[in-house]
């Protein structure tokens, strides 16, 4: 596979919807290229194809989307206008 793929899978990855026209933009290639990349990525089940024709797009397999979840990093995000202190709730 040439390393151009990595464009659309990606997008892919990231939840974004692989359309032909997209991918051929942004990887400076052909109709007929970029057809021919997509239908390689979908035979080795890293994209699955939904719709047809015109309205065709590209979307990740379960296992690019597992991948992509095992990679992510855990990010804490802290307030910093709550209160650091346990605050126990009045009682009626």
């Amino acid at each position: 596979m040439n390393e151009r793929v990595m464009l659309a899978l990606a997008d892919a990855a990231l939840g974004y919807r692989v359309r032909n026209a997209t991918y051929r933009t942004a990887a400076e290639v052909s109709h007929d290229v970029a057809s021919k990349d997509l239908r390689l990525l979908m035979k080795n089940n890293l994209l699955v194809g939904k719709g047809d024709r015109r309205g065709r797009y590209y979307v990740a397999s379960d296992w690019l989307r597992e991948v992509r979840y095992k990679s992510r990093e855990t990010k804490i995000v802290t307030d910093p206008f709550t209160d650091t202190q346990q605050v126990t709730p009045a009682t009626r």
